[in-house]
């Protein structure tokens, strides 16, 4: 008989995976939702070279802003690099999928060290199964999940989104791109109307969240 484990209240700090620091905009949604929240952000120099080498690789990036823009990161959005030893951790989340189990071992150490609950959020959350790492006290989170979980009603969602834009102004501001690039140059202009923000959504993977919008709106 499988046994559904109680999900603690949201965490107060974030392990952020690299498919989540790849975007702008989902770095300005982060750090939008833990100021609401009053959490910190939190990732890995294994994470953060991950994220800016497919940044590079893909064309997303020159080397030399890449390298800039991993610099100024943490400060841009009050994030703590993790620089510890998390390989103990490691043989307690074999269940993550292997290419990601560091992100896991890294969570799992870091809820250790501050003796609370963590939560993990990604896009990748099959990789991640839920069960094994509630047990542990990591919460696995998508971004879906997190808005879900701060705006359920969903009133303040439209402001919040409204309001990553702004946060979003603020870190390219702070992470000046000097090579310019074919996607940047290509990027579709911000949402604004309530339709807008629905496609926006939907093109982002953010389904759910655009079904709690509409029925809001």
């Amino acid at each position: 008989m499988s046994v559904l484990l109680a999900k603690p209240a949201l965490p107060k700090h974030w392990l952020l995976d690299a498919n989540i620091l790849f975007s702008d905009w989902c770095r300005a949604l982060m750090l939008e939702l833990a100021d609401q929240h009053g959490a910190t952000l939190h990732w890995t120099p294994i994470i953060e070279n991950e994220c800016f080498r497919n940044l590079v690789r893909l064309q997303r990036l020159s080397e030399a802003d890449a390298e800039a823009h991993r610099a100024a990161l943490p400060g841009a959005m009050s994030a703590r690099v993790l620089t510890d030893d998390y390989s103990a951790c490691l043989p307690d989340v074999k269940s993550v999928d292997e290419k990601d189990r560091h992100v896991a071992a890294a969570a799992l150490h870091l809820k250790h060290r501050l003796g609370e609950p963590v939560a993990l959020v990604t896009w990748n959350i099959r990789d991640f199964p839920r069960k094994n790492l509630l047990k542990l006290g990591v919460v696995r989170y998508s971004p879906d999940d997190l808005l879900l979980e701060l705006f359920m009603p969903s009133a303040g969602l439209l402001e919040r989104l409204q309001g990553s834009l702004k946060r979003l102004d603020s870190l390219l501001g702070q992470l000046p791109v000097r090579d310019p690039n074919p996607h940047r140059e290509q990027a579709r202009p911000p949402p604004s109307t309530v339709d807008e923000w629905l496609n926006f959504l939907n093109r982002n993977r953010l389904h759910r969240t655009a079904r709690a919008l509409q029925r809001f709106v």
